[in-house]
């Protein structure tokens, strides 16, 4: 076989493996929409900003399967964010994607982790916030560098969420 029908041959299979990756990721955005309707991109009542920080949005998972991204509405992006928690809820501004806003009776629970989906971290290295979206449960990964801002971000989620469940 001469170089060029091989490197032709090559440059097929590369497009055509591209193709069915873009219409995979396209697929598993069009099935979630479908099941989860599109979250919040402010609160109704935002409150008095409690805290905030700048972290790193690593993923949003579905809470039963922490290795399954949730890819509708820009949720599947990583990137560079702030998170800023308010006695409303949460509000986490992501570079360049649609802000996510989480009211704070959605919150199931707060916690720590070390991994989701294509992140690992030392141990406690994640914030993991548990929160409900139509009935399904979700996991909205977060990493603060600063560990002195990580336990002031999980302390005043943990606020609003024991406020809220007194009520």
């Amino acid at each position: 076989m001469s170089k060029n029908l091989m490197a032709v041959i090559s440059a097929a299979i590369f497009f055509l493996l591209l193709f069915f990756a873009i219409r995979s990721w396209r697929n598993r955005v069009a099935r979630q929409s479908a099941s989860i309707s599109e979250p919040l991109e402010a609160l109704e009542f935002f409150g008095e900003p409690l805290e905030s920080a700048k972290v790193f949005y690593v993923a949003t998972t579905y809470a039963l399967n922490h290795l399954e991204r949730i890819a509708a509405y820009g949720l599947g992006s990583r990137g560079n964010a702030q998170v800023i928690v308010f006695t409303g809820g949460i509000l986490i501004v992501r570079n360049g994607e649609r802000p996510l806003a989480i009211d704070k009776s959605s919150i199931q629970k707060i916690g720590a982790g070390q991994v989701a989906i294509d992140k690992a971290v030392e141990k406690d290295g994640l914030i993991q916030v548990d929160w409900i979206q139509d009935s399904t449960s979700l996991t909205t990964h977060l990493r603060v560098i600063d560990s002195a801002e990580r336990d002031a971000i999980i302390s005043s989620i943990s606020s609003i969420i024991m406020k809220e469940e007194t009520k």
